[in-house]
């Protein structure tokens, strides 16, 4: 009898340590966090998760000589087959699920015989959500017709008509941004002399994640924090991003100034990998990064906070804006609301002067502000710097399909109306 409650006595220790170790051995990487409105199940655990990787590879059909291919960078295509002599399907996976719906494609056709095709465009776990993109050489692109395009919103699917031939057509959801065009823009914004590149750490799968520093001055009154790119198919917020700072290290008396004054840190590409692999929102370990900046779970999340520390420590003036930039399906500004506890909100109320200088700039230009989505604890990369740096941080959306030009306005002026915005504040 004393055996038996002697194993007893042990097994409950054993059960009891257990429970402890699942309950609180584990709160280091993961805390309990709340999602926004939108957000799928588990988005914000931000510990590794299994992804499905897409196989890269050229596939022909002999009988009607067409070719199709995903093997470049930002290429995505799970599989493509022949339905009938002139009908195709091509399907697209995301890296994993539950996921946002940012359906993303991008594959090459090509074809010794010119001939017109239709091709179905499917997706799992996700919908059609992109106009498509063409290109014949991937860097020049163009909507397609809309003759040549519809949407099936009850099979979540769309069909497009093509005309294939010798010269290969690029058809993307959007166009293509890769890290290699990252880093190729910043080597040529660095041949400024006030503008200095740093590779401040590598992906989870190598790549370089870099910082551009944008100053002429050893002792800046404050610092602006510009990030980009967490999530891969928004190439509109990343077309804004680098308008934005192209205005600020331009040549206008403007920026020249504001340079004098204020130091702007870049981190354009948060998520190299997920941009090259072609996913539709997570990163290598098939996670939402901006999802990941209260646990830091992420390679990519903790270098960038701590670059962003570093800076602000060994600088010792405070950080005065943060934009992040993304898309989704029209412009608008996540901001937080005014706190109501405050006799003057200075953060809001500068946040909303930006706005109205932005509205000055462009009168035709709806400044469309959200306040919806106001969650100072949620895990987003503007909830970390808001509470972190105490200023003015918000999300800047573009939309999907907003057109490329208004883009560069909008976003060039946004950026001059900051920087009047901060020069006067330092003249008061």
């Amino acid at each position: 009898m004393k055996i038996v409650n002697c194993i007893m006595k042990n097994l409950f220790l054993f059960v009891l340590s257990l429970l402890f170790i699942l309950f609180f051995g584990c709160s280091s990487s993961q805390k309990s966090i709340k999602g926004l409105s939108y957000d799928p199940p588990g988005s914000v655990i931000t510990t590794d998760k299994e992804i499905e990787q897409q196989h890269k590879r050229t596939i022909s059909f002999s009988l009607t000589k067409v070719f199709v291919s995903n093997e470049f960078d930002g290429g995505k295509l799970n599989d493509f087959y022949k339905i009938n002599d002139t009908l195709y399907a091509a399907e697209m996976y995301a890296e994993n699920a539950p996921i946002n719906n940012s359906a993303w494609f991008s594959f090459k056709l090509w074809s010794p015989i010119k001939q017109n095709i239709h091709l179905v465009l499917k997706y799992k776990d996700g919908s059609h959500r992109y106009i498509p993109k063409l290109s014949y050489d991937g860097t020049a692109w163009q909507i397609i017709d809309s003759s040549n395009y519809f949407v099936d919103t009850t099979n979540n699917t769309a069909t497009v008509k093509l005309h294939v031939g010798l010269d290969t057509i690029w058809f993307s959801a959007q166009e293509l941004f890769t890290s290699n065009m990252y880093y190729k823009w910043i080597d040529e914004l660095s041949k400024k002399q006030f503008v200095k590149k740093e590779k401040i750490g590598n992906s989870a799968l190598g790549k370089p994640l870099v910082k551009i520093e944008i100053s002429e001055t050893e002792n800046p009154k404050g610092l602006v924090y510009i990030i980009g790119r967490q999530h891969p198919p928004e190439v509109t917020g990343a077309f804004a991003l680098k308008h934005f700072v192209e205005a600020i290290a331009g040549d206008s008396k403007l920026a020249e100034e504001f340079r004098k004054k204020f130091k702007t840190i870049v981190i354009p590409l948060v998520n190299p990998d997920g941009v090259d692999m072609g996913h539709w929102r997570h990163n290598s370990n098939g996670v939402d990064l901006n999802r990941d900046w209260v646990n830091f779970n992420q390679r990519e999340t903790k270098i960038v906070k701590e670059s962003l520390l570093k800076i602000k420590e060994e600088d010792n003036v405070p950080v005065l804006f943060c934009i992040d930039f993304h898309s989704t399906q029209k412009d608008v500004f996540y901001v937080t609301s005014k706190d109501l506890t405050k006799e003057d909100d200075e953060i809001y109320n500068q946040t909303m002067i930006w706005f109205e200088k932005i509205r000055e700039k462009n009168p035709d230009y709806f400044v469309n502000i959200d306040t919806s989505l106001n969650n100072p604890n949620s895990s987003t990369s503007d909830s970390w710097m808001y509470n972190t740096f105490n200023c003015p941080a918000l999300t800047y959306e573009l939309g999907d399909e907003t057109e490329r030009e208004s883009i560069k306005q909008t976003s060039s002026s946004a950026a001059e109306a900051l920087m009047e915005l901060l020069l006067e504040k330092v003249k008061r």
